[in-house]
């Protein structure tokens, strides 16, 4: 059986996805993410963005409640190119008729090359509460723009999975592997495989005793999917 642990909104489309493979799943998020306001510190960004050379989208979450003040930002400079951390959130941002390019990997260490390799200044970055670690991989002048929260979820139930003998586990950021290592059975980690979507995050989970993780091309459905295809 697989494992979609997406957010519920977030989630959806890889469980149509599921849907069309035929595939053994259920969703169970681990977390979820919320909207929030943005500061006055953030506001003073859109006020004064003729400073900035590259806009940075650091997730799907961040397209989703940042692009609305991005388009602002656009209108005001259109000087400015748009970074996006990988092919999902590429996506998301031209359905609000937003084009970006991606970095070489997938991750802040792609972003940082990025940055590095065609000489930006002044960035602004589209994430969540938590501070990003693009923050400490380069020397740019980087303006963070906070626009969502991603929370543990409260009330988790693998009792529905207990008796599956093959569990695959679909892991797309280190939050949701840690509430997963919280909320696991203490019998059920060998029974796991995980499909992760970066080296990072990998590398964590055989720390914590996961003996099966395999690396996904990217943090994109289609891409998990197929990954979690090989091991199911």
């Amino acid at each position: 059986m697989i494992i979609n642990t997406r957010p519920i909104d977030l989630g959806r489309k890889l469980n149509v996805l599921l849907q069309k493979y035929k595939c053994s799943f259920t969703h169970i998020p681990l977390t979820k993410v919320i909207k929030i306001q943005p500061s006055e510190k953030a506001k003073h960004y859109i006020s004064h963005s003729s400073k900035y050379d590259l806009l940075i989208f650091t997730s799907q979450s961040s397209v989703l409640y940042g692009a609305e003040y991005s388009k602002e930002i656009l209108l005001k400079n259109n000087q400015a190119s748009v970074l996006s951390i990988g092919l999902a959130t590429q996506k998301s941002l031209m359905q609000h008729s937003i084009a970006s390019s991606i970095p070489p990997t997938f991750d802040s260490e792609g972003l940082a090359c990025v940055i590095k390799e065609k000489g930006y200044k002044k960035c602004l970055v589209f994430c969540g509460q938590k501070k990003p670690r693009i923050l400490s991989l380069t020397d740019a002048d980087i303006d963070l723009f906070p626009c969502y929260s991603s929370l543990d979820e409260s009330e988790i139930n693998f009792m529905q999975i207990k008796d599956e003998n093959k569990l695959v586990i679909l892991i797309h950021t280190l939050q949701s592997l840690r509430v997963l290592i919280k909320e696991l059975p203490n019998d059920s980690m060998q029974k796991i495989s995980l499909v992760v979507p970066s080296k990072r995050i990998k590398e964590f989970s055989i720390k914590q005793g996961f003996k099966e993780c395999l690396l996904a091309e990217s943090a994109h459905d289609q891409d998990m999917l197929d990954a979690a295809l090989s091991l199911s």
